[in-house]
């Protein structure tokens, strides 16, 4: 029983590393969705998230909040976006944010997974054009 619970201390405590936060690189639209209206932009971006269960704030045109909540942790990142290009930027990481600036390291994988659904999203709506 005890090696039990020290194994899963041992777990607890490696699923809760620290980690910088991911700054996301800026990434081209592809060019078959270039012609699309903003607002069908923002809706392929909508779509993508909300297969994982984020959920969106239309901000501004060009920009929306995205928040995915697991209990207790809270994370937001505003995905900003034209015609050309679009990229995310951290905002908060309710609950998971460390000293030194850093992260548990289930924030970057959030939004490592959000920033290649919306790259899918937006190859697979170019492809049909």
């Amino acid at each position: 029983m005890r090696n039990i619970l020290a194994a899963a201390a041992i777990l607890f405590l490696a699923a809760c590393q620290t980690r910088p936060i991911t700054t996301t690189q800026e990434h081209p639209v592809p060019p078959g969705a270039q012609a699309l209206p903003l607002n069908a932009i923002e809706l392929a971006i909508v779509e993508a998230g909300a297969r994982r269960g984020w959920r969106f704030q239309h901000l501004a045109d060009g920009q929306v909040r995205a928040t995915y909540t697991k209990w207790p942790w809270v994370a937001e990142a505003d995905v900003l976006f034209s015609n050309r290009s679009y990229r995310i930027q951290y905002v908060s990481a309710k609950n998971m944010e460390r000293s030194n600036d850093g992260v548990e390291r289930a924030y970057n994988r959030w939004v490592g997974n959000l920033e290649r659904d919306i790259a899918a999203r937006l190859d697979q709506i170019a492809t049909r054009r």
